[in-house]
């Protein structure tokens, strides 16, 4: 597994496709990637949702445009 850090936003994803929609992504010196949370509901994961505006540092695999979580730590924001 990778190490990843990075602020969490919400924001448009796969726009004009139709699987168009909010997501709770991850904003990284590498690029971004939709989060999903190891075991996670998909859709929607009130535990991704609490992150969004925070930066943190997490472990994870990527799987295209995806990053699968398995574990996170808040982090003080340098930005």
């Amino acid at each position: 597994m990778a190490k990843y850090q990075g602020k969490v936003v919400k924001k448009l994803f796969g726009k004009g496709s139709k699987s168009e929609h909010d997501a709770v992504m991850l904003s990284t010196t590498r690029g971004e990637y939709q989060l999903r949370r190891e075991g996670g509901n998909p859709f929607f994961d009130e535990e991704l949702e609490k992150l969004v505006g925070k930066a943190i540092r997490c472990r994870g695999l990527v799987h295209g445009h995806t990053l699968i979580m398995s574990d996170w730590d808040e982090i003080n924001d340098e930005s």
